[in-house]
């Protein structure tokens, strides 16, 4: 890995790539992405932490198949977006059911999603922008 890199100097080179930054803190940086003209959150991520390492969520919701299982919604995933990540030399990095609640009633779930995380060290800079146009190029969302 470059020496001394700061994640100021990934920012630095993502931005000059063209690449937007949706929310930054001490040692990552969520990437943008834009759905007309809204700015949104893609879930994709550079991490430094140790290492520089480029990181995304992939999902699928309950509501498109509500009697599905937990498990194959999961498979799903894995099937769809994994696959294409594994030949890119990512790795599952976890996975975790997440609900969606309402936020005027925090007791109301409006959703269940199944995300899958995948995540990839990296050496360079360069490398890391190539990996972050790659995800946002990515369909992150998984029909059933």
């Amino acid at each position: 890995m470059e020496e001394t890199l700061t994640i100021q100097d990934i920012q630095q080179a993502l931005s000059d790539a063209g690449v937007e930054i949706y929310r930054t803190d001490d040692r990552e940086l969520q990437i943008a992405e834009r759905v007309r003209l809204h700015i949104m959150d893609s879930g994709v991520r550079v991490v430094l932490n140790g290492g520089l390492v480029v990181q995304f969520t992939a999902r699928t919701q309950r509501s498109d198949a509500p009697s599905a299982h937990a498990e194959d919604l999961f498979r799903r995933v894995r099937e769809e977006v994994g696959e294409q990540a594994g030949t890119r030399g990512y790795q599952e990095a976890h996975a975790e059911i997440v609900e969606v609640k309402d936020p005027v009633d925090e007791a109301r779930v409006l959703d269940v999603w199944y995300e899958v995380t995948y995540r990839k060290p990296l050496a360079a800079i360069a490398d890391a922008v190539a990996e972050v146009r790659w995800a946002l190029n990515l369909e992150k969302y998984v029909r059933p």
